[in-house]
This record gives C-alpha cells, sequence and structure tokens, in this order.
C-alpha cells in the first residue's frame, strides 16, 4: 500500500548577492539634503516675490508723482489756473481769475482715485462723498477712503523760487508700503514758470 500524504518541499530560494536596498541612513540622508534644497529654492521665490512688489510700488509712486507733475503744467497751460492760482491752501491768488480755487493740499493725504467736484487732483475734495445732505460740496460732506488708492500718500508742496517770482518749485513727495510693512517714500522736484505752453 502507498502512502499518499504529500510531500513538502522546502526549497531554499538562491541567494543573489546583488539585490541590495538603500539602508536607512542614506535615506535619512537623502531627505536631509533635498529639504535643505527645496528651503533655499523656497527663501529664493519669497525674496523675488517681495522684489516684485516693492518693484511696483516705487513704479506706481514714480507716475503718481510724473502724473501729478504733468496734471499741474497742464492746469497753467489751458489756463484752468492762473499761475498765481497754482499754490497750496492760504497762498492761493485769486485776484482778477476766472476761477476761485482753494488750493493744494497741505500735508500728506490720501491719493484720490478721481478729482473731486473742483476737478483738480492733489486737493482737499478728492475723497469727498456726499454727507446726509446728499449734495457734494457742501459743509457736511464726508471722506470716503474707498475713493482713494489704498497704500499711497501724497504730500504737495509748492514754493515761490525766491530769486525769480515767474518760477515755482513744486515738490511731490509720495509715501507707500512696502513689504513688511515697512513705509517708503519717494520725491520729485520740478520748476513751473509762468509762460504757458499751447499743447496739441
Amino acid at each position: 500500500m502507498l502512502n499518499s500524504s504529500k510531500i513538502h518541499s522546502t526549497k531554499k530560494r538562491p541567494s543573489n548577492n546583488n539585490e541590495q536596498g538603500f539602508s536607512l541612513l542614506e535615506v535619512i540622508v537623502a531627505i536631509l539634503i533635498l529639504t535643505i534644497a527645496l528651503m533655499g529654492t523656497a527663501a529664493a521665490l519669497s525674496y523675488a516675490l517681495e522684489y516684485g512688489t516693492t518693484s511696483r510700488n516705487v513704479g506706481t509712486a514714480k507716475l503718481l508723482i510724473t502724473s501729478t507733475m504733468e496734471e499741474i503744467e497742464s492746469l497753467r497751460n489751458t489756463r484752468r489756473l492762473e499761475f498765481k492760482q497754482i499754490a497750496n491752501i492760504g497762498e492761493v491768488d485769486n485776484t482778477d481769475c476766472k476761477n476761485t480755487f482753494k488750493g493744494f493740499s497741505v500735508g500728506f493725504n490720501p491719493v484720490g482715485l478721481d478729482p473731486g467736484i473742483d476737478g483738480v487732483n492733489g486737493t482737499d475734495d478728492d475723497i469727498k462723498e456726499a454727507g446726509p445732505d446728499g449734495i457734494l460740496g457742501t459743509a457736511d460732506d464726508v471722506d470716503n477712503t474707498a475713493l482713494s488708492r489704498s497704500g499711497y500718500l501724497r504730500k504737495i508742496t509748492i514754493t515761490p523760487f525766491l530769486t525769480d517770482p515767474t518760477i515755482k518749485k513744486v515738490e511731490i513727495n509720495i509715501k507707500f508700503f512696502s513689504s513688511g510693512g515697512i513705509v517708503s517714500e519717494i520725491s520729485g522736484v520740478g520748476y513751473l514758470n509762468n509762460e504757458s505752453r499751447t499743447t496739441g
């Protein structure tokens, strides 16, 4: 009689010495090197974004200075304002002028998105909104900061040239917020004479 029990064989697999994996130490060192490289890349990207923001803010501030200078010259050239009216509040001479002008604001003020009721940028009415009476240009008008360019303040200083009364120095300063909450300032200076030029 034959014994029909199964015979189990346990064959050993032949070992292949060419199969080797990475040790735990090698994996940890590789992850550490990769982490250091990624941190350097992240720092470079962060710096690039910060520099880009600062560059954009400086560019915008320069454009604000240039456009303000050009507007003041255009006010003179088109005779919307006489040369003697181009001054800060308290120094305007409206004698014999067809329009009455209060003057450019003193000190740093928000940069309005549109000129106010007087149609001139850089004056006290730039960010005014009609008050309870619903009429713009009355004593109850209120400031609305939504009507201003966020993050920018402008100061226009107009001074007569001491040695020549037909020339005025126009200085425009712009304060803006850089990255990290730092307030930066940029200035532009121009000179305006009493000779209007015809444009067109």
